[in-house]
This record gives C-alpha cells, sequence and structure tokens, in this order.
C-alpha cells in the first residue's frame, strides 16, 4: 500500500511538473466518490423529470432551439443546490461546477461518442487536456483538482440515454461511470436527497440566482 502511494505522489509530481492536473482513474474515483456518485445521478433523474413536466408546455413547433437544454441545465443546477449544497457553484462563462472530495465535475450534453458538446476554445482544449491552469476559476486552489464530466446522450427518438460521469485526458476518454457500474450500491444515499421548495431558489456562489422555470 504505502509503495502504491508513492508511487502516486510521484506520478502525480510529475504531471505537476507538465502543468497537468492530478491523476484520476476508474477504481479511485469510484472509490473516493462512493456516497457522491447515486445522489449525483438521482440528481440527473430528478431534473430531467422536471424537465419533461415543464416541457409539456411548450408544443415542439414553437420551442426555441436552445429551449431545452436551457431547462435542463437549470433544473440541474437547481437539485445539484439542493442535493450538495455549497459545493455546487458556478464557474466563469456559467459553467456549473460541482466540487466535492478532491474532483470538480462539470455537466454537459454528450455526443455520440460520449464527448461533452463543446465549442473548441483554449479552455476546453485544456479542460480535455486536464492541464493546471484554466480561466474558470478565480481561487488557485482549483488547480491541482482532476476535471470530470457528468452527461447524458440523446438517442434518434430524442430520449435522455446514458447518463455517465467520464474522465478525459490527452483529449481521449480514459473511463466513464455508468449507473450500471454501481449496481445494487447505486441508490444507497436517496434518503439523503432534498427536494427544492417551492418559491424563490437558492442562490449558487458566485452566481445570480437560480430561478424556477415558468
Amino acid at each position: 500500500m504505502k509503495a502504491q502511494l508513492l508511487h502516486g505522489e510521484d506520478s502525480n509530481s510529475s504531471r505537476r511538473m507538465q502543468g497537468k492536473r492530478s491523476l484520476a482513474n476508474y477504481e479511485a474515483c469510484k472509490h473516493d466518490l462512493g456516497k457522491e456518485l447515486g445522489l449525483l445521478f438521482s440528481t440527473y433523474h430528478s431534473a430531467l423529470a422536471e424537465t419533461q413536466t415543464l416541457l409539456l408546455g411548450f408544443p415542439p413547433e414553437y420551442r426555441s432551439k436552445a429551449l431545452e437544454a436551457g431547462i435542463m441545465q437549470s433544473n440541474f443546477a437547481k437539485y445539484l443546490h439542493a442535493n450538495f449544497n455549497e459545493r455546487t457553484f458556478y464557474g466563469k462563462y456559467k459553467r456549473l461546477i460541482l466540487r466535492t472530495d478532491g474532483y470538480l465535475i462539470l455537466f454537459k450534453k454528450l455526443d455520440g461518442k460520449g464527448y461533452p458538446m463543446n465549442i473548441k476554445t483554449q479552455n476546453v482544449q485544456s479542460i480535455l487536456s486536464q492541464q493546471q491552469t484554466l480561466d474558470l476559476f478565480a481561487e488557485s486552489n482549483y488547480n491541482d483538482e482532476p476535471i470530470l464530466y457528468f452527461g447524458y446522450q440523446k438517442d434518434k427518438l430524442n430520449a435522455y440515454v446514458n447518463p455517465q460521469l467520464i474522465y478525459i485526458d490527452e483529449g481521449e476518454i480514459k473511463f466513464s461511470i455508468t449507473e450500471k457500474d454501481l449496481g445494487n450500491d447505486l441508490y444507497r444515499e436517496d434518503k439523503n436527497i432534498v427536494t427544492p421548495p417551492a418559491g424563490p431558489q437558492p442562490t449558487l456562489k458566485n452566481v445570480i440566482p437560480i430561478k424556477k422555470v415558468q
């Protein structure tokens, strides 16, 4: 165990010298986030259920291109804050972020290959290469934590499918964690899920208040 720890420290030290964040791997990530993953997937399902209910008020022929994505992201923010409290905040460029157990988790719809659907800016390329320096955070103590994405895909019938947590380094998906990977342990934290109350919604740190979509 001690040898493995030292090896991991050496590896991360080498990455820091390259200007890269600490390395993440499947087993360690699944272990470190063991108490959070079930709640994270449940948060996704809660946000999706409310999004689908709200969309019933907008006939498909009248929906703007970004309406559904905007409602889904807003609901994600609302339920994340309800379930994870101050660990949820917005970084620069309105990026929704969950910081928990030594990881930074961003939220994005995924393309057919499982990659985040992003415009290829310098910041996006830096995220996909796990670079330390990013113009996303005001605080320097965010520079070493691995960045993960939690996302979902849409199938040919426009249904939401394949929610998953993914880790990308050097522009390649290194691993993903799905609901199936968690097995029977997935919803063991369900008793802690909080339903956002009616009325004014809480404010995420460093951002404008999250308002309930009408």
